[in-house]
């Protein structure tokens, strides 16, 4: 099991002391240079192994992803079915052809199979294998860095997303036809989670865990008739327009005690610009309602979003400031690679990009403002929020001490 603070190097032996044929790898792109170290590391102690890349990034950009890590093989989309092919083709020595899924090398260049069809079934999927990643050994640092109980563990109940947001990524991974687990595989993976790892708190992990309403209902529902004892939040944001007081009510009975809500900007004309389907007008009054049955409401806002002026962030820091949010997270604008916006403004532009900047702290200018703008505009955006006694009162009595290095060491991402 990798450990927190482990380079390329201590990872690459702990899989090498396995002295595997075959290693797989799944990137993100806010993690492709780690990735990219870790698969150096790993070639250089295993000359012989195969090593098969997949992941979001990897399903954004199979060509350029092979080309640059020098591996032969890359996956995209969902492989939970196409993975254990793979293995059995190449354990037979059969061709890739025929393979779904797959970019791999060929006659010096680069061969794309068709994709497979996304699971129709998630309940046929199996659990993670959580023997191989016990939540007791988390470090104290989930999504989001504050929670209330230890150990959490993150699961996802959904699939795809309806939307289309130009600086999303989600649905080249997903697609956009909402696809749900049963509440009951839903709650066995989360009992088995609590009764057999100790977990205390659970994060829905979701890009749109309340889009269907029945589907939240039903899960909080088979919360309650269990009767299992543990905490829940949804840290990767939830539509604010998919809440009502009923749906609330219930989730606050089975534990739900803190959204993250997905706003992006405090200009409406922004938000058009980039296919953000969200009425400003009635945010403040859902936040009122989302505190009102006493879970905490976490703002996400963009600052570099395409059509951003000064005038239009001098807006979202008054929006976020005026709205009752709990906490907020002013993140910069990254063109992530299957975006429409890396379209645009990245792609058929060698040298355009720089993958160390995906850090949604490093300044991406594409409008007026520059990188200087930008970056200082982010500073006064979260000292503004901040430095207030609500929003301070709020983070003192969610963070663990035990956290307090790992929050400091956050806040200088903004400096």
């Amino acid at each position: 099991m990798a450990k927190e603070g482990w380079g390329a190097g201590r990872g690459a032996e702990a899989v090498a002391s396995y002295g595997p044929d075959l290693v797989g790898i799944s990137i993100l792109s806010t993690a492709y240079l780690p990735a990219r170290d870790l698969v150096s590391a790993i070639k250089e102690r295993l000359s012989g192994a195969i090593v098969v890349v997949g992941g979001p990034h990897v399903t954004a950009l199979p060509e350029a992803t092979l080309e640059d890590l020098g591996v032969d093989i890359a996956m995209v989309g969902e492989s939970e079915h196409t993975f254990p092919q793979l293995i059995d083709r190449l354990d037979s020595d059969g061709s890739l052809e025929s393979m779904p899924s797959l970019c791999y090398r060929e006659d010096g260049g680069f061969r794309q199979t068709r994709r497979a069809d996304f699971h129709p079934d998630l309940d046929s999927l199996e659990f993670p294998a959580w023997d191989l990643m016990d939540p007791r050994a988390y470090p104290d640092k989930p999504h989001q860095l504050l929670h209330k109980k230890f150990p959490v563990a993150p699961i996802i109940t959904t699939r795809g997303c309806p939307y289309d947001c130009i600086f999303c990524s989600s649905t080249i991974l997903w697609g956009k036809r909402l696809r749900t687990r049963s509440p009951e595989n839903v709650l066995d993976e989360i009992e088995m989670l609590v009764r057999e790892y100790g977990v205390r708190e659970i994060h829905f992990e979701d890009d749109n865990f309340t889009q269907k309403r029945s589907h939240v209902k039903n899960v909080c529902e088979e919360i309650l008739r269990r009767g299992l004892k543990f905490v829940w939040s949804c840290p990767n944001g939830v539509r604010i327009d998919s809440l009502d007081d009923e749906i609330l009510a219930l989730m606050r009975r089975s534990g739900c005690h803190s959204l993250g809500l997905g706003i992006e900007s405090g200009s409406q004309e922004v938000l058009d610009r980039n296919l953000k389907r969200l009425d400003l007008a009635k945010v403040s009054e859902q936040v009122d309602m989302i505190r009102s049955h006493g879970i905490a409401a976490h703002g996400f806002f963009f600052i570099g979003l395409p059509g951003e002026t000064e005038e239009t962030v001098k807006q979202t820091i008054r929006f976020a400031r005026e709205v009752r949010f709990s906490r907020a997270n002013f993140s910069l604008l990254t063109p992530l690679p299957g975006t429409a916006i890396y379209d645009e403004f990245v792609a058929g532009q060698p040298g355009k990009l720089d993958f160390r900047t995906l850090n949604f702290f490093t300044p991406f200018p594409i409008g007026e403002l520059g990188a200087e703008q930008l970056k200082r505009w982010q500073r006064r955006a979260v000292l503004g929020f901040y430095l207030r006694l609500g929003p301070i009162a709020h983070l003192i009595s969610r963070f663990r001490l035990s956290q307090t290095v790992k929050i400091l060491k956050a806040l200088l991402d903004y400096t």
